[in-house]
């Protein structure tokens, strides 16, 4: 924990020094509603935008009324969020889908005019992927920019139809095949904007999926919202620095129907500022992966009742009985030690002593018999 915060204290410190020194707002906006795989999405987008080191507001929007099962678990991320209901039901169909959640990110922008928030649009669905560089980047837009995305689709590399295409060119020169998986805008050799590489669907219609559960891949709409992000002004109202080349907002609005991208809040599409490299890197990935009608996931990813066993346990790191105790009946055997008796220093002296004392009466007698015999001489 000490390094993390190190390392948190450096990057801070590396920001201020070298990064964007008067950040603004990044504003959130995410389409939901209650299904199977929304609890997989919306922790994952949550923890993205949990580690922005910016300030951020969260409009989720969701179809139908609001709901206690998003409210919970939008409310555990900690950020400002703005909870809206849409009045419409999600459709069954993909295309229908995709439509839909246009008119709900419009929604949401009009939230944003009728509050007059200030700061940075990012539409962040709830499966894509965001990289954090994102939100460095878009801190450098003046009114509207564009990135590159990466699709997470299956397609064949070997076939011929499975090719994506250039289309928009300022040069209006010929679609020139291409099997990136991206899109967002191009620049030419002199970092100038000049078209988008787009997704070009057509080859794969017969093989994508048509209704949301549909066991084959799901496939993008030619330009999606998520490549995009704006400065929140564009749509305030009595804005004095509005752009001439950005429509009005009832002119939009008549059209709703119609509007796909953020593109359509443009009189001019050659505008749009590229960012991450000119569009060179990619800093989010786009993906759809729904539950299919046949799955049988637990609702709300609540295990209750207990889940059976399928495989037992060979070892548990419980006893399934106490151990059993020795009893009182058997006889305990005890060893006695065995130890050396060394003989002791005072043995000896002793000893010695006694030696000495049969030499003395030793020579006093010899003295003794000497003498005698002097004497009888």
């Amino acid at each position: 924990m000490k390094a993390h915060g190190i390392i948190e204290r450096v990057q801070a410190e590396q920001r201020s020094q070298y990064g964007v020194k008067n950040h603004r707002t990044v504003i959130a906006v995410t389409p939901t509603y209650v299904r199977t795989f929304q609890t997989l999405h919306l922790t994952g987008v949550m923890h993205s935008l949990m580690n922005v080191p910016y300030d951020l507001i969260w409009i989720v929007v969701e179809a139908g009324p609001t709901t206690n099962e998003t409210a919970s678990l939008i409310s555990k991320s900690g950020l400002k969020t703005i909870h809206i209901g849409f009045d419409a039901k999600i459709p069954l169909l993909w295309d229908d889908r995709h439509k839909l959640e246009s008119r709900m990110r419009f929604h949401a922008l009009r939230e944003i005019r009728e509050k007059r928030l200030d700061g940075i649009v990012v539409f962040a669905d709830d499966s894509n992927m965001h990289s954090l560089e994102l939100f460095d980047e878009i801190q450098n837009v003046k009114w509207v920019g564009a990135f590159s995305i990466g699709i997470i689709a299956q397609y064949s590399g070997d076939s011929e139809e499975g090719e994506y295409t250039i289309v928009q060119r300022e040069d209006n020169s010929e679609k020139k095949p291409s099997r990136l998986p991206i899109q967002g805008p191009v620049c030419n050799s002199s970092n100038h904007f000049v078209g988008w590489h787009a997704f070009d669907k057509a080859a794969f219609v017969e093989r994508s999926a048509r209704y949301v559960g549909d066991r084959a891949v799901v496939l993008p709409r030619e330009v999606e919202w998520a490549g995009f992000v704006l400065n929140s002004r564009l749509v305030w109202e009595e804005e004095m620095d509005k752009p001439v080349w950005a429509k009005e907002w009832e002119e939009v609005a008549r059209e709703v129907e119609e509007v796909e991208s953020p593109l359509a809040l443009l009189k001019d599409g050659s505008v749009v500022e590229p960012l991450g490299g000119c569009g060179r890197k990619v800093l989010l990935w786009w993906l759809r992966v729904e539950a299919r009608a046949d799955s049988k996931f637990p609702p709300r990813w609540i295990i209750d009742p207990p889940l059976e066993i399928t495989v037992p346990a060979k070892r548990t790191p419980w006893p399934d009985a106490p151990p059993e105790l020795p009893s009182s009946s058997e006889k305990v055997v005890t060893i006695p030690e065995i130890t050396e008796r060394r003989p002791t220093k005072n043995g000896s002296k002793r000893k010695r002593s006694s030696r000495s004392k049969k030499k003395q009466r030793a020579k006093v007698i010899d003295e003794h018999v000497s003498t005698q015999n002097s004497r009888d001489n």
